[in-house]
């Protein structure tokens, strides 16, 4: 009977300070009280939300990007709207995110790589305090919030969201172009025929 390997849980949670040269540090000392919990999450279209306290809720869209840089998105989307010498808990379902933001795992993939710094930057220039969390994806309540926006994206039938709308208009603007480039190529193929020659009426006089 062969035996499946089940990805690793990663561990309850893990600081993100980032080792630079001088350490990320809070103004004052913040306790657990006055630390906030944020709920993020990332869709497979590129969509991605954070969810903070009392339901204000954020979203973003990166065209093309995987659910994994979806999820690293969310992180990004919380860390732009927490204000400056805050303290913080990221809570995700990602265990991608929360590996490679802890170290546990070497980012490979150059998007990760700048994903991963850009959330270093973020945190360092607004000088934050972070704790990244992994939770089971059934305790991540940002994913209904995603789900209803994305709804809320759907064209007049209620079937098709917007992006998909949108790729769509570009393949059949793809399409069209084709097409008038070969009709262009036809036009000036019967141009380029010798045309018949003229005779003129004072030959017949």
């Amino acid at each position: 009977m062969n035996t499946v390997a089940l990805p690793r849980a990663p561990e309850n949670s893990f600081n993100l300070l980032f080792p630079v040269a001088t350490p990320v540090r809070c103004s004052g000392n913040a306790s657990l009280s006055d630390r906030i919990d944020i709920l993020v999450d990332g869709s497979g279209d590129g969509h991605s939300v954070a969810l903070f306290p009392d339901e204000d809720v954020f979203f973003s869209y990166e065209r093309g990007a995987s659910n994994n840089e979806a999820e690293f998105n969310a992180v990004i989307l919380a860390l732009e709207n927490i204000p400056d010498h805050t303290s913080a808990r990221i809570k995700t379902d990602s265990q991608v995110v929360v590996w490679h933001l802890s170290g546990q795992e070497k980012s490979r993939r150059p998007t990760f790589m700048k994903k991963r710094l850009l959330i270093q930057d973020l945190i360092l220039e607004k000088n934050l305090r972070i704790d990244i969390q992994w939770i089971p994806r059934k305790q991540n309540h940002a994913d209904r919030f995603l789900k209803h926006y994305i709804a809320s994206l759907c064209g007049a039938a209620g079937n098709e969201p917007l992006h998909r709308r949108v790729r769509r208009l570009e393949h059949e603007n793809l399409r069209l172009k084709a097409k008038l480039r070969q009709a262009m190529k036809m036009l000036e193929r019967r141009e380029a025929c010798v045309a018949e020659p003229v005779v003129p009426l004072e030959m017949f006089q």
